[in-house]
């Protein structure tokens, strides 16, 4: 079984040969590399052609966003599984292996691999006792990474990313829900990447406007695909209050108090038992500071 492992990148140079190290150090060695450049301005090309190994397969174009890179690249893959990998982020040696040997055992097109969050703050780990990935992308939000997916070749030919541009953030949300309105998402709870939360992803650097629009446009999309509907069914209020609570606590981080208030009031009225989450803590913590 050949893996095809997509790593978009824009002028993450400082990154991604370690991201790339961690791909050739898996102890499961058939794969492929696709990397695509998004149009990096920095010394990108140079340093993934500095590495010799013919998995690698380098490719450059203009800059568009992620979700078209990632749909360049899965157009691009030879691979009989598709997975992804942001260019400042990890695979531990052993995730191709798991997630071999869980396919083979299983006999599945779609799964989920545990992974943690690292950071110079401290580490949280995406595993879930609750095995129902598909419910727990309704209720919990995106509690997905692109690393820790894989997708049968001709199902990540037939659900591509959303290329909306103002979209971008929450594109691969969007696909995860589509995708979990047909297909089961099975759940390996053994944690073999991490993402590396640094300054350039801080919550703190948002763009009010940018932020407000990509999650409306998000619930338009999501809510607006009949399959994706149904599938949510009557947790409706319970999704719309999970993306209106994700406004209010960026908001509150990056101190828009007022807007993040009137979020934070719209998720109540969606969904009034949200008092009882750790995200309402956190909302009411950044509020007193």
């Amino acid at each position: 079984m050949k893996f095809s492992i997509i790593i978009p990148t824009y002028n993450r140079a400082e990154f991604i040969s370690k991201t790339i190290e961690s791909v050739l150090n898996q102890t499961y060695v058939d794969f492929e590399i696709i990397v695509v450049d998004d149009g990096s301005t920095d010394n990108t090309e140079e340093i993934v052609l500095s590495t010799k190994d013919d998995r690698i397969r380098y490719y450059k174009k203009k800059n568009e966003e992620r979700a078209v890179a990632r749909n360049f690249g899965i157009n691009k893959a030879t691979g009989e599984y598709i997975t992804f990998l942001d260019s400042d982020d990890l695979f531990y040696k052993n995730h191709l292996a798991e997630a071999y040997n869980f396919i083979k055992k299983e006999n599945i097109d779609v799964l989920f691999q545990a992974y943690e969050v690292v950071s110079c703050f401290k580490k949280e780990q995406k595993s879930f006792q609750n095995h129902n990935i598909n419910r727990l992308l309704i209720t919990n939000g995106n509690i997905i990474s692109c690393h820790g997916i894989f997708l049968s070749r001709e199902i990540a030919l037939q659900n591509l990313f959303n290329e909306d541009i103002n979209l971008t953030a929450s594109e691969d949300y969007e696909l995860w829900l589509r995708i979990a309105s047909i297909y089961k998402i099975h759940h390996n709870p053994i944690i073999t990447s991490c993402l590396i939360n640094h300054e350039g992803r801080s919550v703190t650097n948002i763009n009010k406007e940018k932020l407000i629009k990509r999650k409306e446009l998000f619930l338009k999309y999501t809510l607006g695909n009949p399959a994706v509907a149904e599938f949510i069914g009557n947790d409706k209020n319970i999704f719309i209050a999970n993306a209106y609570s994700y406004i209010a606590l960026h908001l509150a981080l990056a101190k828009y108090k007022k807007e993040s208030l009137k979020y934070y009031l719209k998720t109540l009225k969606k969904n009034p038992f949200f008092i009882f989450t750790k995200r309402n803590l956190a909302i009411i913590k950044h509020f007193a500071t």
